[in-house]
This record gives C-alpha cells, structure tokens and sequence, in this order.
C-alpha cells in the first residue's frame, strides 16, 4: 500500500512512518479492483485512548454505510468480505470519536484476491468545520440525563457530516469539547492553539484550502462568562471573547483568501448577551471583511446524551446550514 492509493479526509500528518489521525470525522478511503466476485480485505489499526477503554469507526463501502466497529488499544484488524459482480469498489473509514479521547494510526490495509486502484484528489468542495463538542457529535446518539459514553458520539450524525452529505462537498474539522474561543472553562487550551493543529499538540494544517468556513464556537465561552467571571470582570470578558472571534475569522481569512463564512449559534442554548456580543461581533465581521459572512441561527436543543443536542436536532440544523451555504452559491 502507497500512499497514493489513499484520500485523506480531513487532517492527518505521518507520525511513527504511519498515517495518523485525531480529529473526529477524519479518515481515509481507497479503491480497490476485485480479480474475483469475492475479496477481502484486512485493515490493521492502531488505537490511542484516554479516559475510555474504546473508540469507534465508521466504515462505507461504495459510499453505503457498511458497519461501525469498535477499536479497543492497541493493534486492532478489521475485516471486509466483498462479493459482488463489480471489479470497483470504494473503502472509507470515519473516526467517530474525538481527538482528546483517541487517536488512530493507519498501519497496513492488505487485500485478498483484489489490488488498489489510484486515488486521485478530490474535485469537490471544502467546508471547514471550527468547533467544539457539537461539531464533534458528543451525546449525539444518548437520551436526556443520560452520561456520556464513547458509544453515543458520533460524527457521521452532526449536523456537519449531514450538511455536506446533501451539497456533495468534502470537510475537515478541528473540534475539541469543552474548547473555548477565549474564556476557558472545560479546556486549558484556547481555539487559537489548536488551530494549525492534527490533535490539539501537533503541528499540521489542510492541504487544500477550505471554501466554506462554519464557525460553531460560542457554548463554553457563555457558560465561562455565567459561571466563572466575576461581576466586575464581565464587561472586559465580552470585549476579549468578540476580539478572539475576529482573531479566527482573520486567521481563516488568510489561509483561505476566498472562504465564505457562516458564523453559527445556538444549537445549544446560549445566554441573550452572548447572542448580543455574537451579533455585535457579526456586524464589525461583515464591515471590516471583504469575504461574504452569514450569521445563522439554529434551533437549540439539549436532549441528547450529557445535555447535548440529539441527532433528530442535527438533521433539522443540518438543513439550515444547507440553506445558509447555498445562499453563498
């Protein structure tokens, strides 16, 4: 297997000489041409974990969902079984889960009575997802009250996997629960450290340039400013949360010279004044930038697992999105 026999999806960087990958919804695909109407495939992965004891991948096999695997530590081989009459098919595998909680390395995909087919680069567009446990599915698939568990994240049910599913568009994320744009309260990293990186710590950045951004960034920040700002300190917190939002919007800006941004809220319900500073932030955003920028609300909803919005609200949310990046078009 050569490199050039994999599409990455979203970011990922060699590390130990073997593709790495962190991020939630990153991954890979390949393509391989069957010499029989039965082949198999074997699929060697490495999983990283803290705090669980598993992690889950989603594979598709000619863009159909095929299974969702768990991977425990260590050296984990999946298998596929393929029996059709057609000599192509197309493999993808999706991360599920989030950077802090794992990581995966690609350590050998060996075929049975098949070979790889050449990947070429992808031609469709790019939507740049920048956020934090909503972007990231946390809860996605849990009930109200019910706590998280590695079984109920799941990236390919956000309203961002779904979104670029119906515009046929390609997507990197950078997410992190609990991150905040300024104010710190769940994370000891703010966005703008993680942001030219694979994991939160290691450096690497997109290789294509994005043309959408979808910044989803406001929950912790609100609930820092409620929770652990003093009275007296609130009025210079708002001032540093807007500064660090247009901080990001000029940073994708200039790594992305002709992005188009939609500067999302509310899937999760936020304070009035948040909604205000966001809106204050918005309108200096649309004055003091060339690039096209739509503020778009979503419908909030916290009945999902750990209080966070369940998959139902991500497919209604995911529709407004769909709209917000076709007014772009």
């Amino acid at each position: 297997m050569d490199t050039h026999h994999l599409r990455f999806i979203g970011r990922h960087i060699k590390k130990n000489n073997k593709d790495y990958f962190s991020y939630s919804g990153c991954g890979f695909e390949f393509a391989i041409i069957s010499h029989k109407t039965r082949c198999v495939i074997k699929i060697n992965l490495i999983s990283e974990l803290q705090e669980y004891d598993y992690q889950f991948i989603a594979i598709y096999i000619n863009d159909v969902f095929h299974c969702k695997e768990k991977l425990t530590a260590g050296v984990n081989t999946k298998e596929i079984h393929i029996s059709s009459v057609a000599k192509e098919h197309t493999i993808k595998i999706i991360k599920l889960n989030e950077t802090y909680l794992s990581s995966i390395y690609l350590d050998d995909i060996v075929l049975f009575d098949a070979q790889f087919v050449l990947m070429e680069p992808s031609n469709k567009k790019l939507i740049g997802f920048y956020g934090d446990s909503i972007t990231c599915g946390y809860g996605i698939m849990g009930k109200a009250n019910q706590p998280f568990m590695m079984e109920t994240e799941d990236f390919t049910k956000t309203y961002a996997y779904l979104a670029c599913l119906a515009l046929n568009m390609d997507y990197t994320v950078i997410a992190r629960s609990g991150i905040s744009v300024a104010l710190k309260i769940w994370c000891d990293k703010e966005y703008h450290e993680i942001y030219d990186t694979v994991d939160m710590y290691e450096k690497g950045k997109d290789d294509r340039t994005v043309d959408y951004a979808v910044i989803s960034l406001v929950t912790n920040d609100c609930t820092a400013y409620l929770n652990n700002v003093k009275e007296e300190d609130k009025p210079a917190a708002l001032i540093i949360f807007k500064e660090e939002y247009i901080r990001l919007i000029d940073r994708i800006i200039k790594d992305n010279p002709n992005v188009k941004i939609v500067m999302a809220y509310n899937m999760l319900p936020i304070h009035p004044i948040f909604i205000t500073a966001l809106k204050e932030t918005y309108e200096y955003a649309i004055s003091h930038f060339q690039n096209p920028i739509h503020l778009v609300e979503f419908i909030p909803n916290d009945n999902g697992g750990a209080c966070h919005p369940h998959y139902s609200e991500h497919k209604n949310n995911a529709k407004i999105l769909v709209k917000a990046i076709k007014d772009f078009i």
